[in-house]
């Protein structure tokens, strides 16, 4: 078939997509005899792509329409073997579309229509409902393959409980592949399905099987999860608060294996995070601390490329995907700035190939990107808006010197020629208004000293000048950082800060001001802003923790990275959601004083977890000279007499001769062997020893360290 010559199958061995996955792997017995097509760079939209598009749909239709008829017969009839071909034959159609250049989103879109329209969705609904298992899982296969929008809407409508039954097949591990993939698709579909499917259990099913190991599933997982907070609006964000999902993104934000499951774990997250509502909860969780380092470590150049592996994400996200990332670059908070501008850099990459990138002035992302580089102090956030405007073609704005009140007339040139407002440049110039004059300007100086008549004019002025005003350094006049008390009620208002430090409000007096004083004298407009001001004034101080170290953290992880960061990153969690505080360090602590602190954490905790994964005292045999951090928390925590519980995962006892002397006693605790299929119950081992039962036991001189297993882990 015409299809055959042009599709490339040496990129369907990886998957990859912003808020979505549409494509699968081939069941082992469809043939795939088609040769490889050469040139990969995806090719601007051509005003043939039509013509092109329908002879392929023309030669593909016939035989989808066949396997169609096979499948509703074989069903009818009971016959597994042509059932099984059938879905085989639609699969391979479906996935060979996915795989066109250019034309295979339109291609692959219509024949999934075509199969809704043929009554295919029907019957693989039923077919999900049958006792043989292979059927059951061919099936799921293929509609997992086919959920675009408008199949989305008719399995909200007509099979939402089919799929909702099979979500509570949780140990079925095959099953899990196919069905968290359609659950990644049907958190796109609106809030109300998003709330639906929480509300009996799916959200639930999902943050089980974050506890696996399965990357495919975990991939889901996580696209899942990102699809919910960013499709499912503010009552599915805070239904995933309520189930912890912040705390299990933890795992997969952590992993070591798989960068795309990373990303969307720290996507979801970073969404959660924008939602002032819950922003607190999820910050608790830990799991946004991951979200910038690792961004970091990513090259946008590669990752685009990466991209081009998968057939449904080598052309791109649409614009309607895209337009939910800007309330992320335009928050507040730097994790949401530092994804959105990466992934925007990485669709600019994607676009220019196609010469689309006005798509980005559409939908609002330059102003944003150029706002970011204008005002931002995050090096990599900077670095990535930059580069996405270079991509795009558009100029890059001078970055905005942060000492607004010491302006002078030049720099308030410069601000307002970068932010479009050069026409009155002259005007200020005449007027010679530098930093502490544009601070205090009102609107009716704009309309009378300024001559600024139009109102829309003046709104959008006011609104740079409020942008600015946030992010501006106040620290040479505002000694007791009134600005970082403002921003802490709401990053917003530290706009206000100017105005209160010039009217004479500071941290010590903020308790005698009155709301008329922060009207007139402050000039805080807003009654609902000066009503929270005033609130949180009058709410007790903070205990002062600068003469006094804070409680250390109830248990403290140490691990090894290569072999141990999945199971660190699992017992973190369990021991959260049961209300443990939990140190596990992470690639930011790297950034400051690394040793003491980590040090500090061992010596507060009250108890030190030890996970024993393969190899993981390897390091250890021979450092006399104590350079192994598992070795120096190791010794730390004995020397401070901590409550040290070893949880062992594929772990082999060394010969105690082996290991430094100062270490050595370590061997003599009890270790508790750690069951991936027994989660909940090797946790409650766990909660017996933290909750002060010894984990130590004294030496016994008739036991041989050729026996590890049943010395340190038999009575556990």
């Amino acid at each position: 078939m015409f299809l055959s010559f042009v599709v490339c199958f040496s990129k369907v061995c990886r998957l990859f997509s912003m808020f979505s996955s549409e494509r699968l792997t081939v069941p082992d017995y469809v043939s795939r005899l088609q040769p490889r097509r050469t040139g990969s760079e995806p090719k601007a939209v051509s005003p043939g792509v039509q013509a092109e598009v329908q002879g392929v749909l023309d030669d593909s239709l016939p035989a989808l329409r066949a396997a169609m008829r096979t499948l509703r017969s074989a069903k009818d009839t009971g016959e597994l073997g042509e059932t099984r071909r059938a879905i085989a034959e639609t699969f391979q159609l479906v996935e060979e579309a996915w795989v066109l250049p250019t034309v295979g989103r339109q291609v692959a879109e219509e024949i999934c229509n075509r199969i809704r329209l043929d009554g295919g969705l029907e019957l693989l609904l039923q077919l999900l409902q049958t006792p043989a298992v292979e059927i059951k899982y061919e099936s799921a296969k293929l509609l997992e393959q086919i959920l675009i929008s408008e199949n989305r809407d008719y399995v909200a409508r007509m099979g939402l409980g089919v799929i909702l039954n099979l979500t509570r097949e949780l140990e079925d591990a095959q099953l899990a592949r196919s069905i968290s993939g359609i659950l990644e698709h049907m958190f796109k579909h609106t809030e109300e399905t998003s709330a639906q499917l929480i509300s009996n259990g799916a959200l639930d099913a999902l943050l089980f099987w974050c506890r696996g190991t399965d990357p495919t599933v975990l991939r889901h997982c996580a696209v899942a999860l990102a699809n919910c907070a960013m499709y499912g609006g503010h009552r599915c964000q805070r239904l995933m608060i309520e189930k912890q999902a912040a705390e299990w993104l933890f795992p997969l934000a952590f992993s070591k294996e798989d960068e795309l499951i990373r990303f969307y774990a720290c996507l979801a997250v970073a969404v959660l995070a924008a939602n002032r509502e819950v922003e607190k909860e999820v910050v608790k969780s830990g799991t946004l601390e991951l979200v910038e380092p690792f961004i970091a470590s990513l090259d946008p150049d590669e990752f685009a490329r990466s991209l081009q592996d998968s057939a449904d994400s080598v052309q791109g996200r649409t614009a309607a995907d895209l337009q939910h990332l800007l309330p992320l670059l335009d928050g507040t908070r730097l994790e949401g700035n530092c994804i959105a501008a990466f992934y925007l850099c990485v669709e600019t990459s994607i676009k220019s190939r196609q010469r689309n990138t006005k798509i980005f002035q559409e939908i609002g992302a330059v102003q944003s990107l150029k706002r970011i580089v204008m005002y931002s102090s995050n090096a990599t956030t900077l670095s990535l808006a930059k580069r996405a405007l270079t991509m795009m073609g558009e100029d890059v704005p001078r970055r905005i010197l942060s000492s607004v009140p010491n302006w002078k007339t030049g720099e308030v040139q410069r601000w307002l020629q970068q932010i479009g407002f050069s026409a009155i440049c002259d005007r200020f110039q005449e007027l010679q208004v530098d930093g502490d004059l544009l601070l205090n300007i009102s609107e009716e100086d704009l309309i009378h000293d300024l001559g600024m008549t139009s109102g829309l004019t003046r709104k959008r002025f006011l609104r740079d000048l409020r942008v600015l005003k946030t992010y501006a350094n106040y620290s040479m006049c505002d000694p007791n950082n009134l600005a970082d008390w403002l921003a802490d009620i709401d990053p917003r208002f530290r706009q206000y800060t100017y105005g209160m430090v010039q009217s004479g409000v500071d941290r010590n007096n903020i308790l005698q001001i009155t709301d008329q004083q922060l009207q007139s004298d402050c000039r805080v407009e807003n009654g609902i802003h000066r009503a929270q001001i005033l609130a949180a004034a009058r709410r007790p101080a903070r205990p002062c923790l600068t003469d006094s170290q804070p409680a250390g953290p109830d248990v403290f992880i140490s691990y090894r990275r290569t072999t141990g960061s999945q199971l660190a990153s699992l017992l973190k969690v369990h021991l959260q959601v049961r209300g443990f505080s939990v140190f596990i360090d992470v690639e930011k602590l790297e950034a400051g004083k690394f040793e003491e602190k980590l040090i500090s954490s061992v010596q507060r905790a009250r108890n030190f977890i030890l996970v024993l994964s393969a190899n993981a005292l390897d390091k250890c045999m021979g450092d006399t000279a104590m350079k192994d951090w598992v070795h120096k928390e190791i010794v730390t925590a004995l020397n401070g007499k901590k409550n040290i519980v070893p949880v062992t995962d594929n772990f082999v006892w060394p010969d105690p001769s082996s290991m430094p002397e100062d270490m050595r006693t370590i061997l003599t605790f009890n270790g508790i062997k750690w069951s991936h299929e027994y989660q909940e119950a090797t946790i409650e081992k766990i909660l017996r020893f933290l909750k002060g039962h010894p984990g130590q036991e004294q030496p016994d001189s008739s036991k041989s360290h050729k026996e590890p297993q049943s010395n340190h882990a038999k009575s556990h």
